[in-house]
């Protein structure tokens, strides 16, 4: 099956988990957990043959799975919490550049994907998304163990979608279903 375009940007996904954060505060919300929520949402939307969450690719950081322009917009807020939205550069209607801070991610079924995640997600702490991905077997072991992390390589999509769709082969079936 083809993968299909993206239906959103790395931004405007960060975007919809800060608004989730801020309707929840009491769920711990900082950079590292940004980052693994938008990995694993962008796993997860390739597993289930969605094709890639968005165009931007993952590097493997020592820390796990980083979206450099999502960090370079969060990292002033340290281990504290995320709370202003991330913004990127689109072509206006007279074909210029203008910056603009996303506010919806295309489409209702991404929005409730990542809601879905959020959902599942939200009462982990970064750390412990982040120890998550440094499990034997995850696509940033794979890359770590190969090329190491002081490049930050790329973690490609094709490895990431080959690690989580044999997560769904391996899952039990579902009796509802």
């Amino acid at each position: 099956m083809p993968e299909q375009s993206p239906p959103t940007s790395a931004v405007a996904a960060a975007n919809q988990f800060i608004k989730f954060a801020m309707a929840e505060p009491q769920y711990p919300f900082d950079q590292m957990k940004l980052q693994k929520l938008l990995f694993y949402s962008h796993a997860w939307h390739l597993a289930y043959d969605k094709g890639p969450l968005f165009e931007q690719d993952f590097e493997a950081w020592p820390w796990g799975p980083v979206v450099r322009d999502v960090y370079i917009q969060t990292k002033n807020a340290g281990r504290g919490r995320v709370a202003n939205f991330l913004t990127e550069v689109k072509w206006d209607a007279d074909g210029g550049p203008a910056v603009v801070a996303p506010d919806g991610v295309g489409n209702a079924e991404t929005a409730a994907f990542l809601k879905s995640v959020w959902n599942t997600m939200k009462s982990y702490t970064g750390v412990q998304l982040s120890n998550s991905t440094h499990a034997p077997g995850e696509p940033w072991t794979i890359v770590s163990e190969a090329v190491g992390t002081s490049g930050k390589p790329t973690i490609s999509n094709s490895i990431i979608k080959h690690v989580f769709k044999k997560k769904l082969e391996a899952a039990p079936a579902n009796p509802a279903a």
